[in-house]
């Protein structure tokens, strides 16, 4: 495992294992799931067995082609399990779930066959189209920028969850017991950080705490590299969306900070290369820092709003 190219699924798996392995007192890995084609949605948790530990989520690899996600996704993973006993508490104070490769399906196919597959190998019609699995969530399921053409790279599916990827996610972060504070989810590309609500126009009941938030993450990213990074909420920075697990992890599943940050690069679309992926986990790791800092100096309770979609 290395971060000087782009891996495949089975070598993020072998890595998450070996960590496991070596480090057991500290990493554990846990199945979720099955994907239509059979493969295993895998969690790594780090966690020192605190009792106080808040849980942080961050997943990646939603949509195949997004290379980038989860490759910042294992590095963040990697130097927190190596350098834990030097963190600071902001990190060591916390349970951390990693999901690298929401789409274990889509991403090796991407490897494989297609370098551009974007949704999961789903079979509509007779034919592998597949779901977008960011438009499957069921918090404003239906709306804008969603598609019921399954052929369409923004397809939602016949209904929310009926996907067995978002189902998974769905039943850990809602129907677990574990009270999650933050939920972070790393796509590419574009540099914003976004946060709820992208399915309406209504603000969030939280919103200037996010922004807040978004704020301190952006500022660290552009310490760390000099990137610039916008935040707002996804209508006004990139586009509307609805049934996005962002939008659903804050509004049904009631996680207080809940980011979707889209990573580099507006130059290089979604083929960004290889010599920039270990400066692109590095600024991120940074804002990641940021945002842990202000969530333990901003404490909220799990008790948002109970929101319900408005119809499209």
């Amino acid at each position: 495992m290395n971060w000087n190219e782009y891996q495949n699924l089975d070598v993020i798996y072998t890595w998450m294992d070996s960590l496991e392995y070596n480090y057991p007192s500290l990493c554990s890995v846990i199945p979720i799931g099955i994907t239509i084609e059979g493969r295993t949605m895998k969690i790594l948790k780090i966690s020192n067995s605190d009792v106080q530990n808040e849980p942080v989520w961050i997943d990646a690899g939603i949509h195949g082609r997004e290379w980038i996600a989860p490759a910042v996704n294992t590095f963040i993973a990697n130097y927190i399990v190596h350098n834990f006993k030097s963190l600071p508490s902001c990190f060591t104070n916390k349970d951390w779930y990693f999901l690298p490769v929401a789409n274990p399906d889509g991403y090796d196919y991407s490897h494989k066959v297609d370098r551009m597959w974007r949704k999961n190998r789903a079979a509509y019609g007779g034919e592998i189209s597949g779901v977008d699995l960011n438009r499957n969530f069921s918090f404003g399921w239906g709306g804008r920028h969603s598609s019921t053409d399954p052929s369409s790279a923004f397809f939602r599916g016949r209904e929310p969850f009926s996907e067995p990827e978002s189902t998974a996610m769905k039943d850990i972060l809602m129907n677990s017991g574990i009270k999650f504070k933050v939920y972070v989810t790393l796509h590419s590309f574009g540099q914003v950080i976004v946060f709820p609500f992208g399915y309406r126009d209504e603000l969030c009941p939280d919103y200037m705490r996010l922004l807040q938030g978004a704020t301190a993450m952006s500022k660290a990213i552009f310490r760390s590299t000099g990137n610039v990074y916008k935040v707002g909420i996804s209508r006004d920075v990139m586009y509307g969306a609805s049934g996005t697990s962002t939008d659903w992890s804050y509004g049904a599943a009631k996680i207080p900070y809940c980011y979707l940050i889209e990573l580099r690069s507006k130059e290089h679309k979604f083929e960004l290369p290889k010599e920039e992926i270990k400066e692109n986990c590095k600024e991120v790791l940074h804002c990641i820092y940021a945002l842990m800092d202000f969530v333990d100096n901003n404490p909220v309770d799990n008790e948002n709003t109970n929101l319900t979609p408005v119809p499209s």
